[in-house]
């Protein structure tokens, strides 16, 4: 009798401790359960915060790498304008190299277009036009981080620009950007000057820079064998018109200011 009730304690007691350590199991995995949600939570929160810092990272790095200047575009008939390129082949920025330019420049709308298209929509503009229409000629010139990229670029310039008329494309020397821009010149119409220089060493920046890309190209051609400044050396007469003797079409006259040397 004393061995049974003995049992049927420690079974009672046995039970007791059995649920005792299971009601503490359960509660501590609910407790587990509790904050589990939590460190979950911890980890999205976590990932987003450095999702973030590396699309900032990415953005800060995209946009030094979309607005870096990698090539050139001048585009020069009496207004010089150029068109910054970057590594995409987009505009990022334009500039005019003269007063005409700078007016063309101011109602432009290029800005992120591929080179391509924003030199068909240049050649449409009303400036340029006029001057196409009155037999005057238009030069781009191309200018890349290396020679490479300028070939590429010319290339596809000289393409797309063939069916216009009096429009003549050039590639240009990266290491002429900046002496360019210090003579107040495009890097085209720099250009034209080195050129010219060659065969007239007395000619100087003042000279070319109130010249059309015709009256320019008339002098490499040898179509003018002289030139003289009726205003004056510093070719500030009364109308300022530049005036050459020409072998083959007799006395021109062009616009702009800028006499050269007999």
């Amino acid at each position: 009798m004393n061995d049974r009730l003995r049992e049927a304690f420690d079974s009672i007691h046995a039970e007791e401790g059995l649920k005792a350590q299971t009601k503490e199991f359960i509660v501590h995995k609910a407790k587990e359960h509790r904050e589990r949600p939590q460190r979950r939570a911890a980890y999205p929160q976590m990932a987003a915060v450095i999702a973030c810092f590396m699309l900032l990272l990415a953005c800060f790095g995209g946009y030094r790498l979309y607005f870096v200047r990698t090539s050139v575009i001048s585009i020069d008939i009496n207004p010089s304008i150029e068109l910054n390129i970057n590594r995409f082949g987009r505009v990022i920025s334009w500039e005019g190299y003269n007063d005409e330019g700078l007016e063309l420049a101011k109602d432009l709308n290029i800005r992120f277009m591929d080179y391509l298209s924003a030199i068909e929509e240049i050649l449409k503009t009303e400036s340029i036009t006029a001057y196409l229409d009155k037999d005057e000629e238009l030069s781009i010139s191309v200018v890349g981080r290396n020679e490479q990229e300028s070939r590429e670029m010319f290339a596809n310039v000289e393409n797309s620009t063939s069916g216009h008329h009096n429009v003549g494309c050039y590639m240009g020397h990266h290491e002429d950007v900046n002496a360019a821009h210090a003579a107040g010149l495009s890097v085209g119409k720099y250009r034209a000057f080195l050129e010219v220089q060659k065969i007239n060493p007395d000619i100087t920046i003042e000279d070319i820079s109130g010249m059309t890309m015709r009256q320019i190209n008339d002098l490499l051609n040898g179509q003018i064998s002289d030139w003289e400044c009726p205003y004056g050396e510093d070719g500030t007469g009364s109308n300022g018109n530049w005036r050459g003797h020409q072998h083959r079409h007799g006395q021109g006259q062009g616009q702009g200011r800028g006499c050269g040397r007999n």
